[in-house]
């Protein structure tokens, strides 16, 4: 061979270690981050169950003691009719006003709402028996 060329095989030589040995550096480096990131997220998430943990069983301890201040606030809302459509079932006990499937349930006695003026089973909260 030539001279040149043995120059050249050299260079390749020495170019091709030198991109080993980056290569090798390179894999240690991000190996080597990797593992500090999982080890940090690790102790990061083992100190943030801490604190959740802490919170539930303060949410628990608070829902633990009832007074009876909490139970005198409704839990649902009575519908009410809309004055436009049904006019005769404002301020009826017997107003449902639930959709059930699609289709709006007014009450037992007129499931589609009474179609007159006033109703004649309409019963107030002072109807009662």
């Amino acid at each position: 061979m030539e001279e040149w060329q043995n120059e050249i095989a050299a260079a390749f030589k020495d170019f091709t270690a030198l991109f080993d040995e980056f290569g090798r550096e390179l894999t240690d480096f991000v190996e080597e981050v990797t593992t500090e990131a999982a080890e940090t997220l690790n102790l990061q998430w083992d100190e943030l169950k801490e604190v959740l943990t802490e919170i539930w069983q303060e949410l628990e301890l608070e829902f633990e003691e009832s007074t009876p201040l909490q139970w005198d606030i409704p839990l649902t809302t009575r519908p009410m009719p809309d004055p436009a459509t049904h006019p005769a079932c404002m301020g009826c006990i017997n107003y449902n006003g639930t959709v059930f499937g699609g289709n709006l349930l007014i009450c037992g006695m007129y499931p589609y709402g009474c179609n007159t003026d006033t109703c004649p089973d309409w019963e107030g909260e002072n109807n009662l028996n």
